[in-house]
């Protein structure tokens, strides 16, 4: 289940800047929301705090996955938290798998997060179910819409335009993960109303984004 609280210490490494948490790579201050803590684990190699909630001596990254891969590739981001944990660092602490782990933690948390938000009453799950709700909600605005990643091309041109051009569409899971995540069966579309849980939720599908070398999600709906 998702913790979005930040850690009250976070060690030696995590430097902060004026407005959020400094890029070890780049060295650009960026909102906590863009980045990925990266936690120094007790057998000395690197695991993604994805939640930020690990105990430990960490460094944050921009959640920029091509850059992320080059740094790990090249050395740069081995040099970079030796230096900001002023530590000498075991061979293979940085593993050539940490894009892909910080995929796989961020996909599991914004599912945890649809989970919740359906028991919250936040969104409204199924083609039928949604226009039934457009139409009782008439005066809220639609904030996001989750479609399954192999739905049919029919069905979102139908979904967008009961919504609007204007909110954001979330392609990123298929029907069996959207289903297992809301227990329900053959979920394809996925509504989703404003709160604070879903403006969570599109923190991280923009930071699974960055990961993937894809263009963000408007932040406005």
């Amino acid at each position: 289940m998702p913790d979005d609280k930040m850690p009250k210490d976070q060690g030696r490494g995590d430097e902060r800047g004026k407005n959020g948490r400094r890029c070890v790579i780049t060295n650009e201050t960026g909102p906590v929301e863009t980045l990925i803590r990266l936690v120094l684990g007790p057998e000395g190699v690197f695991v993604p705090d994805v939640a930020a909630r690990l105990p430990g001596r960490g460094v944050w990254v921009k959640t920029d996955g091509p850059l992320i891969e080059a740094a790990v590739l090249d050395g740069r981001l081995f040099k970079a938290a030796s230096r900001s944990l002023k530590c000498k660092l075991p061979k293979g602490a940085m593993p050539d798998s940490l894009v892909a782990q910080m995929d796989q933690l961020l996909v599991r948390r914004c599912l945890d997060r649809l989970g919740l938000e359906q028991r919250a009453g936040h969104l409204v799950p199924g083609f039928d179910k949604i226009k039934a709700a457009l139409g009782k909600k008439a005066a809220v605005h639609p904030f996001a819409i989750v479609e399954a990643i192999d739905g049919s091309e029919d069905g979102r041109r139908k979904i967008q335009a009961m919504i609007g051009a204007d909110v954001p569409v979330i392609a990123l899971f298929d029907r069996e993960a959207l289903s297992k995540a809301l227990g329900r069966e053959n979920v394809v579309h996925v509504l989703l109303f404003k709160s604070g849980g879903t403006e969570k939720l599109m923190a991280d599908v923009s930071r699974l984004l960055g990961l993937r070398g894809c263009a963000l999600l408007s932040s406005e709906a």
